[in-house]
């Protein structure tokens, strides 16, 4: 599910306090009590984004490489994922960093289809959702799909220690790095029984490791795929990397794709068709490639 350096991560929104009910009927103020938590502007379907010239898309903050603010600027692969369908839809558009909540549901909630308590608008269309079966269920007020890349958990190595495509018994005479609390560093420190713990070595920030391994202090490191090659592209390296067995793993891979709220379906489909049509043209594989990232177009599970 989402990225910590493995799992789709989380995101944003403080847990409601009380029911919009409950504030009206608690409240002296009445329309002023509404006002307050309504959304000052809601998602819409594909006529009146297309209306207003102006599709509003919504990603998280401080996601490197798909999406950050550097000088007040929006950068990233889904920042220009969402400039080109706004561009395709013959619109403008408007790009909302949010930073990522303890769980993705809030994220939903706050960006699709109620709006942040803390005041902004909704997202007409969010992106990077992991698409789930359970998320899905949890959420009937989104709709979500549109699936357009893979992320996987995958190992960046240095062949000249440890050859060309090497199962992970190598790290029992290699030095292997992974962020501290992931699903990659779980795994690995219960792999055949903790066989590899004397030569897994932790890191809490990912760019520390990243370094470590460049510096060739690690023969091996583990973590999501796109994270780990966005910041190896950021100071002009690559590596090469494996994916092997990884019996008993949380999740090893999940597809990343939109969401819009409930009664924006056909702006679901619109968006969905620019996608596709992207993917076969070749144009999402160049943003990717553009920020170092292998493209990796999702897979029917």
């Amino acid at each position: 599910m989402r990225a910590t350096g493995i799992a789709p991560r989380p995101t944003l929104a403080p847990r409601s306090v009380r029911s919009f009910a409950a504030v009206v009927a608690a409240s002296l103020m009445g329309v002023a009590a509404v006002a307050l938590f309504a959304s000052p502007a809601a998602a819409r379907p594909l006529d009146e984004v297309k209306a207003s010239n102006l599709l509003r898309v919504v990603a998280y903050d401080d996601n490197r490489p798909f999406s950050w603010s550097e000088g007040g600027v929006a950068k990233g692969i889904d920042v220009e994922i969402g400039r080109a369908l706004a561009k395709k839809l013959g619109v403008e558009v408007d790009i909302i960093l949010r930073m990522q909540g303890e769980k993705v549901d809030d994220d939903l909630r706050a960006n699709v289809w109620r709006g942040p308590l803390t005041g902004g608008p909704l997202g007409d269309v969010m992106l990077h959702v992991p698409i789930d079966k359970e998320l899905v269920i949890r959420n009937p007020e989104a709709v979500m799909g549109n699936g357009y890349f893979e992320e996987r958990v995958s190992v960046a190595i240095d062949p000249a220690r440890t050859g060309d495509n090497p199962g992970l018994d190598v790290f029992k005479r290699e030095r292997i790095g992974v962020q501290l609390g992931t699903v990659a560093d779980y795994f690995l420190m219960f792999f055949e029984g903790g066989a590899l713990r004397s030569n897994i070595d932790h890191f809490v920030k990912p760019g520390d490791g990243v370094d470590r391994f460049m510096a060739r202090k690690y023969a091996g490191l583990m973590g999501v795929r796109s994270h780990i090659e966005g910041l190896l592209h950021q100071k002009g390296a690559t590596a090469p990397f494996i994916d092997p067995p990884m019996p008993g793993i949380v999740r090893s891979s999940w597809i990343v794709g939109t969401a819009v709220k409930e009664n924006s379906r056909d702006l679901h489909y619109a968006i969905g068709n620019i996608l596709a049509e992207m993917k076969e043209s070749g144009e999402l594989a160049r943003i990717f490639t553009s920020h170092g990232v292998t493209y990796i177009p999702p897979t029917i599970k």
